[in-house]
């Protein structure tokens, strides 16, 4: 009896010697100790939202400035002046597109709007404009010509069937040095054209055409006409009568 007393003892003492070590613990291995930090909850950074700086808009460009003829077709001449020759005609409607003007604009230097690699000039009084001027280059005037001829008849009546003295008078106006061939031109009952004359000038002015000598003739209507021949086609012309 003793014996099964002494047996039942050790068993229970086995069992609480086991009790005191964890069941899957390994020998000799030290638990990890416990971290007494407080948690952080980490929130993922995200870079910021880029800032758009707004472009200021852009001033826009002014458009090239343009004229049109102000109600019927336009010459677009050689020069800035009538006695220039016509290179084209600008049509009511028709744009151009100025690229230049004279020393005081009166007149503009544009693209012709039928052939644009050519550039002829239009008269400020015939046209209407639009965009800015303000920059357009000043555009010298090609080699100088003739820009006006005046002729006048002067005529001492005496009777008809006599000889009636005629003396003429005239003038040339050139914007430039240039060398100018001119001859007089009687129209009528007695008709004549003088030989072609020469004038010299050294600048822009007015010089008297020679006179073409006392011219007589009877009575009857006539004309004169101072034609100059270059360096460009120009004339004057002077109807008049001889008789009572």
């Amino acid at each position: 009896m003793k014996d099964h007393r002494a047996i039942l003892l050790l068993v229970c003492a086995m069992l609480m010697m086991a009790c005191s070590f964890p069941l899957f613990g390994r020998t000799g291995q030290t638990p990890a100790p416990t971290s007494s930090l407080p948690t952080s909850t980490v929130t993922p950074a995200f870079p910021p939202s880029p800032t758009f700086t707004p472009i200021p808009p852009s001033s826009p460009t002014p458009s090239a400035p343009q004229l049109t003829p102000n109600a019927t077709a336009v010459n677009c001449r050689s020069g800035p002046n009538v006695a220039y020759a016509s290179l084209d005609v600008i049509n009511f409607g028709q744009t151009a597109v100025i690229a230049g003007k004279n020393d005081d604009s009166s007149w503009w230097y544009v693209h012709d709007p039928n052939n644009t690699s050519v550039f002829c000039w239009v008269a400020a009084s015939v046209s209407t404009t639009s965009g800015n001027l303000s920059n357009l280059p000043v555009i010298p005037p090609p080699a100088a010509i003739v820009t006006n001829v005046t002729a006048n008849a002067s005529v001492t009546f005496s009777m008809c069937g006599g000889p009636n003295p005629v003396t003429f008078s005239g003038t040339i106006t050139t914007n430039g040095a240039t060398k100018v061939s001119f001859q007089w031109e009687i129209r009528g009952a007695k008709s004549n054209t003088t030989s072609p004359q020469t004038i010299t000038f050294s600048g822009a002015g007015s010089k008297n055409a020679p006179d073409p000598e006392t011219y007589t003739a009877d009575c009857g209507h006539y004309s004169i006409s101072l034609h100059v021949l270059s360096p460009n086609d120009i004339s004057a012309k002077q109807n008049f009568k001889i008789g009572p």
